[in-house]
């Protein structure tokens, strides 16, 4: 019984604090799309990235183009942020909430 009461308190404690973390990690990642500015070179990106924890993942499409779509790591959260590039600079940046 005591096991089923332990049980029940950390269900209850964690569906207090994941939502909590889920609004938070969907506002980082909406803070730091907001900061990415177009003309912003690609390693300021990434710096900015790394100094605010996102993790970010770039897929070169060609040579000059890529594009770095920013998820948030939720599990009940669709919304993303996608950052286009040409060559070494941002060109465009686009929150998506869904």
């Amino acid at each position: 019984m005591k096991i089923f009461v332990n049980l029940v308190q950390v269900l209850l404690i964690m569906g207090i604090i994941y939502p909590v973390y889920a609004v938070w990690e969907n506002d980082q990642v909406s803070s730091f799309c907001v900061e990415v500015k177009p003309n912003m070179t690609k390693q300021r990106f990434l710096d900015l990235a790394e100094q605010k924890k996102i993790k970010v993942e770039i897929d070169n499409t060609d040579e000059l183009k890529w594009i770095s779509t920013i998820k948030v790591p939720t599990m009940f959260s669709n919304d993303f942020c996608i950052v286009t590039g040409l060559g070494d600079r941002v060109a465009s940046t686009q929150v998506v909430t869904k």
